[in-house]
């Protein structure tokens, strides 16, 4: 539970309050499985960021994330609107 309403606080941060506002409940946030994730990272269709400290980073990353850390994502996430592609946010 506590994991899903970090992905949620992510969300709002990233994406800013208007569309957090509109998240019913945890229900109304798209889910995938992870073979669909892993499909679609090694098709380079979707846009992977990790949100957790550039030592956790330097540590072991999906390959291909982008490091920002949480506390930079607000003020990266104009920059995130224009992908042209999904974003997926991890922390571990």
């Amino acid at each position: 539970m506590k994991t899903r309403l970090l992905w949620l606080a992510v969300l709002a941060v990233a994406l800013g309050s208007p569309v957090f506002a509109q998240i019913a409940d945890e229900a109304s946030v798209p889910r995938i499985s992870l073979a669909d994730f892993k499909k679609a990272v090694d098709a380079g269709q979707v846009l992977v960021i990790d949100v957790r400290d550039a030592g956790s980073y330097a540590d072991g990353h999906i390959p291909g994330a982008v490091l920002i850390p949480l506390d930079d994502i607000q003020k990266k996430a104009p920059g995130l609107k224009g992908a042209k592609k999904p974003i997926v946010l991890y922390c571990a």
